[in-house]
């Protein structure tokens, strides 16, 4: 009896193998489309923090909502045509101070200058790519000046327009290098317009350091009236009763923490006026009104270029208008 109810059970489980394969299935299936809808269900709450495995103590980590804002964030960011360019300025200055960094430790050295070379055609590629990105920016910049036309201040009016002219100017040259660097105009004198482009560009550097004065004067005038009405009150009579040269030593003193601490609570002035003084050490270089190394060049182009990017990541640090 034993050998047969034994038997029997083998045949029945064998026969009914299937079945339970397909309970089995069906009650995975089943619990697997609970989860997904729980997923789903989570993922579509705004500003979830429910997902599954991503609580405080789960150890999965954080849920795939941040990797997907990142993800967003760049395709925004990459989106731009300035963000693309301001990326291939930082990679060639970039490949400029590497160049100037390896040149130096050849020559101390005496290594290979098969990197060096390499790193320089890569400059002359991303430059190359620049000026393509930039093809049409002169319209753009004219815009930008007839925009600033109607601004109420007249020396940010003056200043701005006068900018964005000069823009516009460096960017047509730029246009006219790039098609004469490609071929499409075999007889162009490249350095002749290389030049002038660096000369345009000059100019409105100039122009914006200029502005970048005007707003430090405008808040350091602010910051002196707030002095004036506040505590500093009590240090004017020192200042009267000490000599000549006492009292032009702690005037200075005063004015420069008035100035660090104007910048200090204005991080847009502060941004640009950085940008626009590595920025101008490239064309006093190119047009060789002020000698400086080729790794100093690539130095201030490189940290010209990460605090545009930075402007362009997080528009609260642009200086407006």
């Amino acid at each position: 009896m034993d050998k047969e109810t034994n038997q029997t059970l083998r045949h029945r489980f064998r026969g009914g193998d299937c079945g339970c394969r397909t309970l089995m299935d069906s009650v995975l299936v089943g619990v697997g489309g609970s989860a997904h809808s729980q997923w789903e269900r989570a993922a579509a709450a705004p500003g979830s923090d429910d997902l599954p495995g991503s609580g405080p103590g789960s150890r999965s980590g954080p849920g795939p909502v941040r990797p997907r804002l990142t993800m967003e964030a760049w395709v925004r960011f990459s989106a731009q045509s300035q963000a693309r360019e301001r990326l291939l300025r930082a990679a060639q200055y970039a490949c400029a101070l590497a160049g100037a960094a390896l040149n130096r430790a050849g020559n101390e050295s005496g290594a290979s200058s098969g990197t060096l070379s390499r790193l320089q055609h890569l400059e002359a590629h991303l430059s190359l790519g620049r000026k393509l990105l930039r093809l049409g920016g002169s319209a753009e910049a004219l815009g930008s000046a007839q925009r600033s036309l109607h601004l109420p201040d007249p020396v940010l009016r003056f200043c701005l327009t006068l900018s964005h002219l000069n823009r516009a100017l460096f960017l047509a040259c730029d246009n006219v290098l790039w098609a004469g660097k490609t071929g499409i105009l075999p007889g162009l004198d490249t350095d002749k317009w290389s030049q002038r482009s660096f000369r345009y560009y000059l100019f409105a550097l100039v122009v914006n350091l200029s502005r970048d004065a005007y707003e430090i004067r405008v808040l350091l005038e602010r910051a002196e009236a707030a002095r004036k009405r506040g505590k500093s009150l009590e240090n004017r009579p020192q200042l009267q009763a000490d000599g000549r040269i006492q009292r032009f030593r702690l005037h200075l003193q005063l004015q420069l923490q008035l100035l660090l601490q104007v910048l200090r609570d204005n991080p847009p002035l502060l941004l640009d006026l950085l940008r626009n003084a590595c920025d101008l050490v490239i064309p006093l270089e190119k047009l060789g009104l002020c000698r400086s190394s080729p790794g100093f060049v690539g130095f201030c182009g490189l940290t010209s270029s990460v605090l545009s990017i930075l402007t362009i990541l997080h528009p609260w640090l642009k200086l407006k208008p």
